[in-house]
């Protein structure tokens, strides 16, 4: 459930007023898997004709159903974890402040990185659309409609919500005072009782149904639709507002294993209502579009509950090795994309069974982007900008008098 009993609430659950280092390592998690996702398109068979640049000749089923399974909790559980650390920031810091630390941790490397990652991207398209049998599809970032943002779409829509939240709060709180005292104790109030799960679920769902797509779409221009911002917002919300009552999902440790047997037995379910359409426009089933985003809403949920739950029970404790991923993993997020559209069509020629070919790209990506992490990032500028200060270029391992 996401509700508990009030004194927890007003009590809270915070190991640290600085820190919750389980939540650290569930973003840093959420955003490895995108590397996983990217190189899986790879091994998707090509139902949909030139979405991606490359198709493996050894395609499976299987991969297709792991990027829909990441694709469905990824994001909303990253921007759960987001605006909950939002929220920490401007109680901490202040409004404005706030922004500042956004636009210097965020803006800055975002334009930066899609900079340096356009062409490279570009480039590892052409090359990997060459190999492919399955015609070329745009690019990320180069639709028709104009240059987009690639993969750095999340952080780009994380600074709009960022921004929005933060002014609205500042504003309610420099007018309307009381009212907005008010209304934020109402909305704390609410997200300890027991039907608020219902609640959220109903409005991802409405969220949902206006997609053009029958997934949860992602959308890389500078203009995003107000169903996506809705989408991920609500997440973005619940963690600003979990973190405004004073809790820290703490009281999600117990159950954390079943609410996850729940989002993949309501993902099986979407699965099923859906794949059946997948050739057809939403519009021409409304019936099947709007039941398989209500139950993919469910799925969300119980997903996004289920890791919040079951990262504050097992890593809540500090961990060199779980730090040093967190601050490694913006990094290897950010630089990935091109390699994971150029690495599997080196193997295109091979007949091992896609399954291993995928293992073999993925740890390469992974490999790539630490070290040039470790060695290039870690200690320069450049780490300062994205984790706040330049680290020691050592490894999290344990010295001889530790061990």
């Amino acid at each position: 459930m996401v509700g508990r009993p009030r004194e927890e609430a007003v009590a809270g659950s915070l190991p640290s007023p600085a820190r919750i280092h389980s939540l650290d390592a569930l973003r840093a998690v959420m955003m490895l898997l995108g590397l996983v996702l990217h190189t899986a398109l790879s091994y998707v068979p090509p139902v949909s004709s030139g979405e991606w640049a490359y198709q493996d000749p050894q395609s499976s089923e299987a991969f297709g159903w792991l990027v829909s399974l990441i694709h469905t909790f990824r994001m909303p559980a990253f921007f759960a974890v987001a605006g909950f650390f939002a929220s920490f920031l401007v109680q901490r810091r202040g409004t404005g402040a706030f922004l500042r630390h956004r636009l210097n941790r965020i803006g800055i490397p975002l334009a930066g990185s899609w900079i340096l990652l356009f062409p490279l991207t570009a480039a590892a398209w052409i090359f990997a659309a060459s190999r492919s049998a399955v015609p070329l599809g745009p690019a990320p970032g180069a639709e028709d409609d104009g240059l987009g943002l690639m993969h750095l779409w999340f952080l780009y829509q994380l600074l709009i919500l960022s921004a929005a939240v933060a002014l609205f709060r500042s504003g309610c709180g420099r007018w309307w005072p009381a009212r907005a005292a008010r209304l934020a104790d109402i909305a704390h109030q609410a997200l300890a009782r027991r039907w608020i799960l219902p609640v959220l679920v109903a409005i991802t769902a409405l969220a949902l149904i206006p997609m053009e797509a029958w997934e949860l779409e992602t959308d890389d221009s500078l203009l995003p639709p107000l169903r996506l911002l809705a989408a991920y917002g609500v997440f973005f919300v619940f963690g600003w507002l979990e973190h405004g009552r004073g809790g820290g999902f703490g009281h999600l440790r117990g159950g954390a294993l079943a609410r996850l047997a729940g989002g993949l037995f309501f993902h099986t379910l979407y699965l099923a209502v859906v794949v059946p359409y997948f050739e057809t426009a939403p519009g021409e089933a409304p019936w099947a579009h709007r039941t398989g985003m209500a139950l993919l809403a469910v799925s969300m949920w119980w997903f996004v509950l289920g890791f919040l739950g079951l990262f504050r029970r097992w890593l809540d404790a500090p961990s060199p090795a779980w730090r040093y991923l967190s601050d490694a993993s913006y990094w290897m997020y950010l630089v990935h994309l091109p390699l994971t559209v150029a690495l599997p069509p080196l193997l295109a020629g091979w007949g091992a069974p896609g399954v291993v070919k995928f293992g073999l790209a993925l740890g390469a990506v992974a490999t790539i982007t630490l070290v040039t992490y470790h060695f290039g990032v870690r200690s320069t500028w450049v780490g300062k900008r994205l984790n706040g200060r330049r680290y020691p270029r050592t490894f999290p391992w344990p010295t001889p008098a530790e061990g």
